[in-house]
């Protein structure tokens, strides 16, 4: 029976997009040439190491998973993976292969995670908007308020000049 693996590699920044895909065609090369049967590789990108390894700080991850028949081709396929210059450390694991159910029950936890989330954002955009409906109101007693305290205290140069004449005369008498 095929064992399910998983096999994560870390190359060099220094390697351009063509020269990458050179490399990534190069170990599932070696993963066929042992009888593997590769299900999936994907390219993770470029990604910072947590520590630099021979003077290199950035390196893209690799993911590929494929089923192998015989552990000793898996052997094999590790003592050819030390010495590929290309990479700078890489990883093989054993993985248990999915049922049908389990990945149907993996998604509707996550529809459900995304619905709930959802909600949740509806809720709080929902709050914040009366929030803001309500800060808008006061603003708007505050700007009214202080219109009436103005009008009253609004006056014409004309009615000035009628004031400063009352108390003038009022004051020479």
């Amino acid at each position: 029976m095929a064992q399910h693996y998983e096999l994560t590699y870390i190359v060099s920044v220094k390697y351009l997009e063509q020269e990458l895909d050179a490399v990534i065609k190069k170990i599932a090369d070696l993963v066929n040439e042992h009888k593997g049967v590769i299900t999936q590789t994907e390219n993770l990108g470029k990604q910072r190491l947590a520590y630099p390894i021979n003077l290199t700080h950035q390196g893209t991850y690799v993911a590929v998973e494929f089923d192998l028949e015989d552990e000793s081709n898996l052997l094999k396929l590790d003592k050819q993976m030390k010495v590929v210059g290309e990479l700078l450390r890489y990883m093989i694991i054993k993985k248990r292969i999915k049922t049908a159910e389990e990945i149907e029950r993996e998604k509707k936890i996550q529809e459900r995670l995304t619905r709930d989330k959802k909600d949740e954002l509806e809720k709080i955009e929902e709050k914040v908007k009366a929030e803001i409906k309500k800060s808008e109101e006061i603003v708007e007693e505050k700007v009214k308020d202080e219109d009436k305290k103005s009008d009253k205290k609004k006056m014409t140069l004309d009615e000035l000049d009628k004031k400063l004449d009352e108390i003038l005369t009022d004051d020479v008498i």
